[in-house]
């Protein structure tokens, strides 16, 4: 067996997989509890985030659900190149943690998705379709540390990867990827993440709960705030759920 498939075999062997369950029943390791739960039924859920931009940001109802919902691009200039929409959960930082969530990706930056494809019948040819995104933070520590999950409908070295922010520009880590995540039209897809501090690891799933499209080990920061956004897109976010050993209480706060 060639030693990278040996190595992302491994991978895959220590994140906890689960496996054949429902897909909103996780196999959790000893000791996961669920520590954070939103499905936001009131608009009160828009206080529990702290955002680079609440201007880019609503509370609104799509056929009488709420969701979290990024409208546009923030107004907000990050210390390094990095994404410019975060919504980060307040009050709590983890380190292991399985996380459950359902995104729908609304658009290609604040372009509605069905009005940018009849807009642009050659989808090759329209600009920033290739690298339409969601964005899953994780080990915030701060604006300049910090790790996130960038999935996009193509990869290159600037999309669709696990990259880290450590005061100097994103760099991708990712030890296995597949070549893009298909949004689709007004489809919500369910997200699940698996993070082990340490075995250094991290995996996302897309649909599929039993085959991860991304994984990334030498994660180097170990406790930090969850988040969602975006690098230039729009988006809605709905029904997280965070099992964990352990969350940290905080009163630390960045961005206001």
């Amino acid at each position: 067996m060639p030693a990278r498939l040996i190595k992302i075999t491994s991978l895959c062997l220590g994140l906890a997989i689960p496996s054949l369950l429902p897909a909103n029943t996780p196999d959790l390791p000893d000791g996961y509890t669920l520590q954070y739960e939103q499905s936001f039924d009131s608009k009160d859920s828009f206080e529990e985030f702290m955002m680079t931009d609440r201007s880019a940001w609503n509370y609104t109802k799509v056929k009488g659900n709420g969701v979290l919902s990024l409208e546009g691009k923030s107004e907000y200039e990050p210390p390094h190149r990095s994404p410019y929409n975060i919504a980060l959960i307040k009050g709590r930082t983890f380190g292991d943690f399985v996380m459950d969530v359902d995104i729908q990706q609304t658009g290609v930056k604040g372009t509605p998705i069905a009005e940018y494809m009849q807009n642009n019948p050659d989808l090759s040819k329209g600009g920033g379709y290739a690298h339409r995104d969601h964005c899953f933070f994780f080990g915030f520590e701060d604006p300049s540390h910090f790790m996130y999950i960038h999935v996009a409908k193509t990869g290159d070295n600037n999309a669709h990867n696990v990259f880290v922010v450590n005061e100097a520009p994103r760099t991708p880590i990712t030890d296995f990827r597949t070549i893009g995540a298909d949004w689709g039209v007004e489809e919500w897809r369910k997200i699940r993440i698996v993070r082990d501090t340490k075995k250094g690891t991290v995996a996302l799933y897309f649909d599929d709960m039993l085959t991860p499209i991304m994984i990334a080990d030498d994660i180097p920061f170990k406790q930090g705030f969850i988040g969602f956004g975006s690098f230039d897109d729009i988006g809605w976010v709905d029904n997280i759920k965070i099992w964990a050993p352990e969350v940290n209480r905080t009163k630390r706060s960045f961005f206001n």
